[in-house]
């Protein structure tokens, strides 16, 4: 308002000015050469004044006076009377606010609210609203209503229709506006539409939050919701992999949740709980934030076969109660279990409830799993000798021939071999000499030490929490010694030449010393470092497949890693009186 007063003041003095220059006064005569000699100086005076008016900067614009409002402020003044006449009303003829959930949100003739607002569902206005009307995944109709604040519809349209009157803006996101004529907006009108920035259309998203979010469950039929969909069977397509291609550990955490399945779900819902403490703790340790992705993808890993458990147990349920299948086929059961949770997945309300109960159970089978494979890998406690068993020598018989007593070698390595390993008994000595009744030849003491067991066969080996502790240790100590040269690449040469000149030294490393754990080869072969250095880069890729190769272990019969595999190693846990560092 303030531009088009100033331009109509510069038109009224070009105007002026134009007038000046073209106008000649008329004079009737002029007797003598003096008269005209004035005539003409007073001609140029007024000439020069005219120029000197055109030339002068322009005088600035005068405001406008208060007796003269100007179009914004009677637009604001009509949306005040408004408000004024609205706040006169008494509180049992209007209304707080219209909120509605899933269904209409409608305002009928005479009606007064201070709000409407629609969440999936469309809003219907004929009355009157003080402030604003707002619909999320809906559309909005203003039929000869008056609103006081803005008209805003998300993923929807607004109409606005004659006789009506909105004093704020009118927006559609994702939409249309439709204004009719005779119909008032004091605001602007603004169209949200992701299509010009080169976005799709977003009529698949209306459709998921209205059919799938607002009713509070995963799965929905409808128009533009394939994706959905296409979603679900790729992740049954990923359950099916883990069944076909895991079958031990969906096995143990089957029997676990068969066994025992109250307590299974109860460890999920405190694993969930106790989660975020454990990993702000060791956030707060600094070195533990090493330690954090190993423990997020273990969890990761683990609810989706106990997923697949649970798939399966609920297809086994059903499939024996109705006589279906028996209850030694696992992929049908799976298959079974899979429908069954579709149909419960497009239930309203019950579908998002199964969703969160079922990935509650499935991470705490995988826990429950985990631990009892821990108990069972502990090793027994020693038993006191009973009264059954004599505490005394008992009197040997007359001896025979007396054989070589054992070396000094063989008496240190009966200390230190566990004594679940039974020698054979020397069979009897059976010569013609001692049927003959002479005197018996002295045998010869052996040449070469009796064959030892095997260090693999020997000892148990390390579980999957003991050999966790040990690479918790060493991250720790890796990282002090990283820190000093820069993490990348120099950080990645500093642990691989770390673990494996431990492995090739000693067989271990820091975190296996205090574990008692130690690194051999399967065909029982010291740890050159050739093989200690391919089983570090093989870490490194076990590590990037988001440490799935360090996980393996769990459901391996053999205890052993994907490192491990390629290497020919195992981890074995060595009793405590062993010493690991002997230099």
């Amino acid at each position: 308002m303030k531009k088009s007063m100033l331009w109509k003041q510069i038109g009224l003095v070009a105007l002026l000015v134009a007038g000046c220059v073209g106008f000649e006064p008329t004079i009737l005569s002029a007797p003598d050469d003096a008269a005209a000699a004035a005539q003409g100086e007073s001609s140029a005076d007024a000439a020069a004044n005219v120029d000197a008016a055109a030339t002068a900067p322009e005088p600035p614009a005068a405001e406008p006076s208060e007796e003269m409002p100007t179009e914004a402020s009677a637009k604001d003044k009509r949306r005040d009377d408004f408000r004024d006449s609205f706040d006169k009303l008494d509180q049992g003829q209007r209304r707080n606010a219209v909120v509605t959930f899933g269904r209409t949100a409608e305002l009928k003739t005479n009606q007064t609210a201070e709000a409407v607002v629609a969440i999936g569902a469309s809003a219907k206005v004929q009355g009157k609203v003080r402030e604003a009307v707002v619909a999320v995944g809906g559309d909005v109709t203003i039929n000869g209503a008056e609103v006081g604040e803005a008209v805003v519809a998300v993923l929807g349209n607004v109409k606005v229709e004659p006789g009506s009157i909105v004093h704020g803006a009118v927006v559609a996101v994702g939409g249309k506006v439709e204004v009719a004529d005779g119909a008032t907006v004091d605001g602007e009108i603004q169209e949200v539409d992701f299509g010009a920035f080169g976005m799709p259309k977003l009529g698949w998203l209306k459709q998921w939050l209205l059919q799938c979010v607002f009713k509070l469950r995963p799965l929905a039929l409808g128009p533009q919701l394939a994706w959905v969909w296409m979603v679900a069977g790729a992740f049954f397509l990923f359950y099916l992999l883990v069944a076909v291609a895991l079958p031990r550990p969906v096995e143990v955490c089957l029997a676990e949740l068969t066994r025992r399945p109250a307590t299974t779900f109860l460890m999920g819902l405190l694993t969930k709980i106790l989660l975020p403490l454990v990993c702000v703790i060791l956030a707060a340790t600094g070195v533990g934030l090493v330690v954090v992705p190993f423990l997020l993808a273990a969890l990761f890993f683990g609810a989706l076969i106990g997923k697949v458990a649970l798939l399966e147990y609920l297809g086994q349920s059903l499939g024996r109660s109705f006589g279906m299948i028996p209850s030694a086929k696992p992929l049908m059961a799976f298959l079974i279990g899979s429908l069954l949770l579709t149909l419960l997945y497009l239930v309203p309300i019950l579908g998002l409830l199964t969703f969160a109960l079922t990935g509650v159970w499935g991470l705490g089978v995988a826990v429950t799993a985990a631990f009892g494979s821990f108990r069972r890998e502990l090793p027994e406690r020693p038993t006191a000798p009973t009264s059954a068993v004599p505490t005394a020598p008992t009197p040997a018989p007359m001896p025979s021939p007396a054989a070589p007593s054992p070396t000094a070698n063989f008496a240190a390595f009966d200390a230190v071999v566990p004594a679940t390993i039974v020698t054979e008994p020397e069979p009897p000595r059976t010569t013609a000499v001692a049927d003959s009744g002479l005197p018996p030849r002295p045998m010869a003491a052996p040449l070469s030490a009796p064959p030892v067991a095997s260090e693999v066969l020997s000892f148990p080996r390390a579980s999957f929490w003991e050999r966790l502790g040990a690479a918790f240790l060493d991250v720790i100590l890796v990282s002090i010694l990283a820190s000093f040269v820069g993490w990348a690449p120099l950080g990645f040469l500093v642990a691989l030449a770390y673990f494996a000149g431990m492995w090739a030294w000693k067989g271990t490393t820091v975190g296996g010393v205090v574990l008692n754990l130690k690194v051999v080869r399967l065909d029982d072969k010291p740890v050159t470092f050739t093989v200690a250095l391919v089983r570090g880069l093989a870490a490194a890729f076990s590590v990037i497949v988001l440490f799935l190769g360090f996980l393996w272990m769990i459901w391996d019969r053999e205890k052993q890693t994907w490192h491990d595999k390629i290497a020919g190693t195992v981890v074995i846990r060595l009793p405590r009186g062993m010493p690991l560092v002997c230099l």
